[in-house]
């Protein structure tokens, strides 16, 4: 395998793990909703809110890390 098929392959690997992080906020956005809109502010609404930010710094850092893998692809 190729260098240049390796990183593409890597890079495709990025994009499932971030189409994987967009599950989870989509989930975790509307249950979080849901709890409000039903005036449940409990832990697990506190918990929605904390893990929906978690989980957007995380798809912005792995979307940086990818983007910047794509850019090395310019070198290959």
């Amino acid at each position: 395998m190729s260098k240049l098929d390796k990183a593409k392959e890597y890079i495709n690997m990025l994009k499932v793990y971030m189409g994987i992080l967009i599950a989870l906020l989509i989930s975790d956005i509307s249950g979080t909703v849901k709890l409000f809109q039903n005036n449940d502010t409990g832990t697990a609404f506190w918990f929605g809110v904390v893990s929906i930010v978690f989980l957007s710094l995380g798809f912005v850092i792995l979307a940086k890390y990818a983007h910047r893998k794509i850019d090395e692809l310019e070198e290959l």
